[in-house]
């Protein structure tokens, strides 16, 4: 049996291996790995081994930390374990190449083997796609759109490959299908974003409401080109194929009516900021006093049944959020507020209100 002392080479760390003679150096090579298989990955055989002589003996082991220095020890000689003929002594007992290097037998507080690791070639990198569709996307407002807000959220980026001359695609129809190819640098991103449209059909006010919708994920090679980000401001309402003049579902349920931005009624009685409108393109007229409570109680309310003021504009998520048809926020009330005493323009006052979501 011999003991031999193993420098890691820019790890900082020395191990000791007791192995017999007559092993060879490769059976050596397995020995260091196992010792350090959280260091060393890869192949065994790839490790490169050097003898640390010093004059006619070893290497001190006070001298280490000035080798890995890179500080000239005079008499220091790493002796590679490949000769000039490029023949690689892996097959050589231990025994044999220290006769053959001239060295004595190893000792305590030595240094005999220098073991460079190879650094580890990265595998290619590699990306996450999530492809699918959802059927029947142009009988419902507003899909597309939640879509492109989704990718935004979960870091989604465009296939190169899918790139036309003038613009990214990530998302189209074919017919009334809506289909999607998104891209994520990471397995638990693309899992969200099927995971947001998986439950979509599942989320009352959810544009993907009971629709049917299919999803795939598959690990892929990254692509050479740059990756460009799918943001939400990139979905543009009129294109050709976004489906603006559509009923949504929850409109044909519940008898809601679509605001164009130019009414008054988008204008002043809004309770959002404009600009969260622009990817939809219209606000859903909703009733303050609902119609059914109009219609059952005619002698309190009837006169609130056609009363422009017993109106809001309303984006189709607040929309839900009144209505109680959301599970991210179950119920959203409005309590009463101030009103201004003097007109703020023409005949219209000010009224303050306060929302609760719940």
């Amino acid at each position: 049996m011999v003991l031999l002392n193993c420098a890691l080479v820019g790890v900082g760390s020395v191990i000791s291996i007791i192995i017999e003679e007559w092993k060879t150096v490769a059976l050596l090579k397995d020995a260091i790995k196992a010792k350090k298989p959280d260091t060393i990955k890869g192949e065994a055989d790839n490790l490169q081994l050097s003898l640390a002589k010093k004059g006619e003996g070893w290497l001190p082991i006070e001298d280490l930390a000035a080798i890995e220095d890179g500080v000239a020890v005079p008499g220091f000689e790493k002796v590679s374990l490949v000769d000039t003929k490029r023949v690689k002594y892996s097959a050589y007992s231990i025994q044999k190449v220290l006769q053959m290097k001239g060295l004595p037998s190893p000792q305590t507080e030595q240094i005999h083997v220098l073991v460079v690791v190879p650094e580890q070639t990265q595998g290619q990198p590699r990306l996450w796609l999530v492809t699918g569709s959802v059927d029947n996307a142009l009988n419902t407002k507003g899909i597309r759109c939640r879509l492109y807000w989704m990718a935004t959220l979960r870091i989604g980026y465009y296939d190169p490959v899918r790139r036309t001359p003038d613009k990214n695609v990530a998302f189209w129809y074919e017919g009334n299908k809506l289909c999607f190819h998104v891209l994520f640098k990471t397995e638990d991103a693309a899992l969200l974003f099927e995971t947001d449209l998986r439950t979509g059909p599942q989320t009352l006010g959810s544009p993907l409401y009971d629709q049917v919708v299919e999803t795939r994920v598959a690990q892929i090679n990254a692509v050479s080109a740059e990756l460009q980000r799918v943001f939400y401001a990139d979905y543009v309402p009129e294109e050709s194929e976004s489906p603006q003049n559509t009923i949504s579902s929850v409109s044909l349920t519940t008898s809601v009516s679509n605001l164009d931005t130019s009414t008054d009624e988008f204008e002043y009685q809004r309770i959002e900021r404009k600009n969260h409108f622009v990817p939809y393109g219209k606000a859903e007229s909703c009733h303050l006093v609902s119609r059914k409570q109009s219609r059952d109680h005619k002698r309190e309310f009837a006169k609130y049944d056609r009363d422009p003021n017993n109106r809001l504009a309303l984006s189709r998520d607040m929309h839900g959020w009144y209505d109680g048809m959301s599970i991210e926020f179950p119920i959203v009330n409005m309590l009463p507020g101030s009103v201004d005493k003097n007109s703020s323009i023409g005949n219209r006052r000010k009224v303050h209100k306060m929302c609760r979501g719940l």
